[in-house]
């Protein structure tokens, strides 16, 4: 690698003043990305006494921007731990660290942007845990929802003060518990990953987040005779994707219900007869799609 381009890569990041403006969490990103970079290089490189000298002043710009980070994160956590932010409040707080702006139809998300690494800061306490569980080929490993893209759900799903939400295949509980904070509906975090339900339980309560039941099991033996509106972002496929479909299927015949749909799921989802479409997403992975059970 040319010590010369790195030079100058670093000090494009050290110069930029945009770095230093808290809601700027995507632009940190960024930066903290090519310090991890110049440490991976240091493992290999490091007796390069002009390397060494980048690296350690790579070490001290890192520390700074997590610093900001770190803050932020404190004071999100404290306002809601205290209570000190309505719905809409934390809401507008973070409208601040993603480009998403309501619309009339639901939108695509790529990818994740600032809103993630806040919502991550805000409730991740400790270093994630290890999964332990042996996966079944039908199920799949945990990847988070992109935020902005929970910020449009609950933008269209017209949640109501009666609604129970299920997130099925929950993962670290971080769609449940912000839906919670920003509807005040009931939300049921449903996870077969016992670390992941153990460690999302404990992120609620040093939160003070109540409303929010964390089920740790398999979601193809979980009772949803409560529920209302369910979310997927594909926590499985295959025949074990359509047995907890027809459960769900089982329940629209007491009540009318809604499935809400993240990424691969969604084409399958959208074939199943007792479901139709309140949009046009049902063939897009990258929208949330909305179905609501047939009368």
């Amino acid at each position: 690698m040319d010590l010369t381009k790195l030079e100058a890569e670093f000090q494009a990041h050290l110069h930029d003043p945009s770095l230093w403006v808290e809601t700027n969490l995507q632009g940190r990103d960024g930066a903290l990305d090519f310090t991890d970079w110049i440490e991976k290089i240091a493992q290999v490189r490091g007796r390069d006494p002009d390397f060494a000298a980048l690296h350690q002043r790579a070490l001290i710009f890192k520390a700074q921007l997590e610093a900001i980070n770190t803050e932020l994160f404190q004071q999100f956590r404290r306002a809601v731990q205290q209570g000190e932010w309505t719905r809409q409040t934390l809401r507008e707080q973070l409208n601040q660290f993603t480009p998403y702006l309501p619309g009339p139809h639901l939108q695509a998300h790529i990818g994740y942007d600032g809103l993630d690494t806040l919502v991550a800061g805000l409730f991740e306490f400790e270093p994630l845990p290890q999964a332990t569980l042996q996966l079944d080929d039908e199920m799949v490993h945990y990847e988070p929802t992109p935020a902005r893209a929970i910020l449009d759900l609950i933008d269209h799903v017209g949640f109501t003060a009666q609604d129970i939400f299920y997130d099925l295949g929950a993962g670290l509980g971080q769609v449940a518990m912000l839906v919670h904070l920003l509807t005040g509906v009931q939300v049921k975090a449903v996870e077969i990953e016992t670390v992941f339900c153990t460690y999302a339980q404990q992120c609620a309560q040093a939160l003070g987040i109540q409303g929010v039941d964390f089920i740790n099991g398999d979601a193809r033996h979980v009772d949803y005779a409560d529920g209302t509106i369910f979310y997927l972002f594909t926590p499985f496929s295959g025949a074990l994707l359509q047995t907890v479909l027809d459960k769900l299927a089982d329940q629209a015949r007491t009540r009318p219900i809604k499935v809400c749909t993240y990424g691969p799921c969604t084409a399958h989802i959208a074939r199943q007869p007792w479901l139709h479409s309140l949009d046009d997403n049902a063939e897009h992975e990258f929208k949330v799609a909305i179905f609501e059970s047939r009368g």
